[in-house]
Order: C-alpha cells, then sequence, then structure tokens
C-alpha cells in the first residue's frame, strides 16, 4: 500500500493556523484498520509542501541583505558565501519553530512505525516551500528526530510495482519554479503576502488572528479583493488600503524582482512579468468593482488543472500524482497498453477559503489522500487506486 498526501504547510503559526493534530490521530487510525493481510508495506509519500518555511513573520525582522533573494550579488544571481550562511541559520530557526509547534502532529507521524505491524517507509517530495530544507546543513538529522527516518526524493519520485510518479508540480508553475534560481514566488509569499498582514497587524493587532486565514486563499492574489471585501469599516479599510500601497511599492523596490521583472520580460503581451506587474500597481489604485474585474481577467492566466494534465500526459507512468494547488482533481488521460492512465492532484489537509463569483468569500476543511496498490495486494491485473475527499463546513 501506497499512500500520498500533501500540501500539510506545517508552520510556526506567526502567519497561519496549522491542522489539527487530531486529523494524523483519525487518519492512521482509518489506516490501521483498512489493513489486510495482502498488504506488506506501507509507504507514505509526502508530495510538497510538508513543511512551510516561506511563510513565517521571522523572516520580516531579517536582515535585507541576509534573505535569500536579496543578498550581496544577487543581481547576478549568486550568493557570497556570509550570505548563504546567513539565510541557512535562518531556514534552521524557522524549521526548528516549527517543529516546537507542530511537535504533537509530527509525533504521531514519527510513531507510524510502531502502529502497523508491516515496514513503513516515509518519502518526503520538496515543493516550493520546503525544497530549501537541503540548504539547512543538518537537515536531516532533524527531520530523523522529528518524523522518524524519511527519504527525500528531489523532483519527482516513481515506483512501477504502483504504477505512480509523484511530484509536487510548482515545476510547471512559471511563478514559483526558477531553474537553478529563487523562483518569485518565495519573494511574493514573503515580501507581499506575509509583509502585507504583519503590516496590517501592527496598526490593528485585534486582526492578528483573523488574517491568519489569507494563507489558504488560493489563488494568492485573490487577497487583495478578500480584504477589500471582508473589512468594510472606514478605519479598518483605509489602513488595509493603505498598507496594500506600502507594501506593493516595497516589492517592487527589491532588487531581485526587478532583476526577475527584466529576465522574465519578453516580448510578449502579458507575459509573467507583465502580469505581476500590472495586478500589484493597478491593485493600489483600483475600486472593490474594479479589482473585481482585474482579478477575472488574470484569472484566465492562472495555470489550469489542464495545464498540469497536458504534462502529466508526458510522465510514463499509469498514475501520475502532483499537489501545489490544494485543489483535489482526477483527469482520465488516455490509454497505455490498453491500460487506463490517469492524472490525480492529492490537495491539501489545510482549510480551503473560496470565493463566489460575485466577490463573497466562505471556507470549509479539507483533507485528501489517494492510496494506490500493488496488483497482488487487490488481485487485480493492474495496480488500482482510490480517493477519498473529505470536507468540513462548521
Amino acid at each position: 500500500m501506497l499512500i500520498v498526501i500533501s500540501d500539510l504547510h506545517f508552520n510556526d503559526e506567526t502567519t497561519s493556523l496549522n491542522v489539527s493534530h487530531r486529523a494524523f490521530s483519525h487518519f492512521f487510525d482509518y489506516i490501521k484498520g483498512s489493513m489486510r493481510n495482502e498488504y506488506k508495506e506501507l509507504v507514505i509519500v509526502f508530495a510538497g509542501d510538508t513543511f512551510d518555511l516561506l511563510r513565517s513573520d521571522y523572516w520580516i525582522n531579517v536582515d535585507e541583505k541576509e534573505k535569500p533573494w536579496n543578498g550581496p550579488g544577487m543581481e547576478q544571481g549568486a550568493w557570497s558565501k556570509e550570505n548563504k550562511s546567513h539565510y541557512q541559520k535562518h531556514l534552521k530557526q524557522i524549521l526548528n519553530n516549527i517543529i516546537k509547534t507542530n511537535r504533537t502532529s509530527l509525533n504521531t507521524i514519527k510513531q507510524a512505525e510502531e502502529l502497523f505491524s508491516v515496514p513503513v517507509t516515509k518519502i518526503m517530495v520538496p515543493g516550493n516551500h520546503d525544497r530549501m530544507l537541503k540548504e539547512i546543513e543538518d537537515y536531516q538529522t532533524m527531520l530523523s528526530d522529528t518524523v522518524g527516518h524519511v527519504m527525500i526524493v528531489d523532483g519527482a519520485y516513481e515506483n512501477q510495482d504502483y504504477g505512480v510518479t509523484i511530484r509536487h508540480g510548482h515545476e510547471f508553475d512559471a511563478y514559483n519554479f526558477e531553474n537553478g534560481g529563487i523562483p518569485i514566488g518565495d519573494v511574493n509569499t514573503v515580501e507581499l503576502f506575509v509583509r502585507l498582514p504583519f503590516f496590517i497587524k501592527e496598526q490593528l493587532p485585534e486582526l492578528a488572528d483573523e488574517l491568519k486565514s489569507i494563507e489558504d486563499i488560493r489563488p494568492q492574489w485573490r487577497i487583495f479583493d478578500y480584504l477589500h471585501t471582508t473589512y468594510t469599516d472606514y478605519e479598518v479599510k483605509y489602513v488595509i488600503e493603505k498598507s496594500i500601497g506600502t507594501t506593493i511599492d516595497y516589492f517592487f523596490s527589491l532588487p531581485y524582482v526587478k532583476q526577475w521583472i527584466a529576465k522574465h520580460d519578453i516580448y510578449h503581451p502579458f507575459d509573467e512579468a507583465d502580469k505581476l506587474q500590472y495586478l500589484l500597481h493597478l491593485s493600489k489604485f483600483l475600486s472593490v468593482s474594479w479589482i473585481e474585474k482585474l482579478l477575472k481577467v488574470f484569472s484566465y492566466f492562472e495555470m489550469k488543472e489542464s495545464h498540469y494534465e497536458e504534462m502529466a500526459e508526458k510522465e510514463a507512468s499509469l498514475y501520475v500524482v502532483y499537489g501545489h494547488t490544494h485543489k483535489e482533481h482526477v483527469a482520465f488521460l488516455g490509454f497505455h497498453n490498453n491500460l487506463h492512465r490517469y492524472y490525480i492532484n492529492s490537495g491539501t489537509w489545510r482549510e480551503r477559503v473560496l470565493a463566489s463569483n460575485k466577490g463573497f468569500f466562505t471556507r470549509y476543511k479539507t483533507m485528501t489522500y489517494v492510496i494506490f496498490y500493488k496488483k497482488e495486494e487487490r488481485l487485480t491485473e493492474f495496480p488500482a487506486f482510490e480517493i477519498w475527499n473529505g470536507a468540513l463546513r462548521e
């Protein structure tokens, strides 16, 4: 039996909330109860963004020259040795804070070996929010002490006994993957979507807990109209609008942002650089109704599931699993050797914040995992799979 879960986003809770530790206890209890004699192993694959090393107020107080994207020489795409040691130190501190905050949940994962009578293997495929784990000098020891022995697999994990290839999927997102460099998504997360609520909290500390919910808004650009439509009090709205303007101005002043825009600003209307610039600049000045219209336009350029389906078709396995989008999904890709091929998105265990067509927002808790079986485990002629997706609105 092989199980895939993704996008847990364990964090230090300075900017967002964590999945309840009870979810992991219930999950393992259910899996234990469903074990059959035919199951000779349990492979658990964490398909990216297990830890969130970006969403933390910690980064706001870090010296600008010690951030991964702002160090000396970053205009040329390289770090100095001194800068690298600085940001590695910061990453380690954030990981330590995450571990302390999620001790109960992580200990439940660690004890999986004791819970099951079959060998348990844990695989971690880094995503865009935890790919920096390997920058931490003793990360493997830290993970072993926290969740037990875990194997880190870069890129894709393949297991043909189960007929599956598993990636996080950020590789196919222009904002969250930069071959050989730092993606602009890292900077967006910290310098826009961490810094903005930080500014607001400084002036309106009573909103600190409420603002933690914006981490779960997808796509992240909808944070702007979420704030506009959720907070209607004049004084609160004034603080929010001023904070948006200040945050966006600061973002565009960063050397790495200027470098990234110059690199990606090709001779093509509405390329990635254009979209980023237009959306953020206009968000400062347009009324709520115009922001809604603008976001509808930009939604056409978001990476849709059809894009990931196209990428999945290029994989060789019977089943292809990505995470990243926080939205569970199943698609039929066609045939290979007379067998049906599928693309599956493993969703998330976090809350999801959704917008209606009229710009109103709601939230619900969600939990998705995918189980794959060898042929001999289910007595089938090909590897089988099942998907479990739960939603709770309370």
